[in-house]
């Protein structure tokens, strides 16, 4: 019986050393090591973040997998490990406001599909907003200031296209890649090509074609973790072309600790 006895204390010792390894082994670290994973082009959805003080509003923009998703899951991770958390729905527009800290909180969303197959496909480093968070934290020293005076990262002039002739592409951000997709207009149908450029501030060009339905996207990597710029050229079965969209687009913001 004595042996039996030892035997079951084992055991218990066992569970309650596996029980707490987790939260021992925990580093801190932050950011939180996330890797986005790109949907196939079927469930691609886009997810827009917009940030006013210590809070975030993350809204769903659509994309190919709309109809399939049955939620995005999305996660403010504080510096300081807290979180919060939302949920969106499958209808363009719905938003939810997640409250941070102020201090460059991560956010991650992770998409479910009723297939059963789920993607991470956030993953963005918030701004740090002055006057708001807490005085411990070491004074801002903007990382961004020196790229964001890179002459490459000038926009270009855009032309007007007649209202007839309307086109609409959307640029979203994380902290890895710049993904553009096509969300329509009147001219959707007249398109010839469609071409994007990711202009970096070190003066690199990179361009992409773009398809001309709803949801259809086109990727780049990001170069760095200030900004990109981001522009597109529209050419017409009649031969008229625009240089329609250029844009700073914004990839994150880190502080210094």
């Amino acid at each position: 019986m004595r042996t039996w006895i030892w035997i079951l204390c084992g055991i218990l010792l066992v569970c309650m050393v596996t029980g707490v390894s987790p939260v021992a082994c925990d580093t801190g670290e932050f950011p939180v090591p996330v890797t986005t994973v790109q949907p196939p082009n079927n469930l691609t959805v886009s997810v827009q973040l917009n940030q006013e003080g210590m809070y975030t509003t993350a809204i769903f923009r659509g994309g190919h997998g709309q109809r399939l998703l049955k939620e995005i899951q999305v996660e403010v991770i504080h510096p300081d490990g807290s979180k919060d958390a939302g949920i969106l729905g499958n209808v363009v527009g719905d938003f939810v406001i997640l409250k941070g800290s102020g201090c460059g909180d991560q956010v991650v969303g992770t998409a479910y599909f009723s297939n059963g197959q789920s993607y991470v496909i956030l993953n963005e480093k918030m701004q740090y907003i002055r006057g708001i968070c807490p005085a411990d934290y070491a004074p801002f020293v903007d990382p961004c200031e020196a790229v964001a005076r890179s002459p490459s990262l000038k926009p270009d002039p855009v032309q007007d296209i007649p209202a007839n002739k309307s086109v609409i592409i959307q640029a979203n951000a994380d902290i890895s890649k710049i993904e553009v997709q096509f969300r329509g207009g009147f001219g959707q149908n007249m398109i010839k090509t469609l071409q994007v450029h990711r202009i970096g501030p070190d003066g690199s060009k990179e361009t992409k074609n773009l398809g001309n339905s709803i949801g259809d996207e086109v990727i780049f990597p990001a170069t760095n973790n200030c900004m990109d710029r981001i522009s597109a050229d529209v050419t017409f079965i009649d031969g008229t072309r625009y240089h329609f969209y250029d844009k700073v687009i914004h990839i994150s913001r880190y502080m210094a600790y």
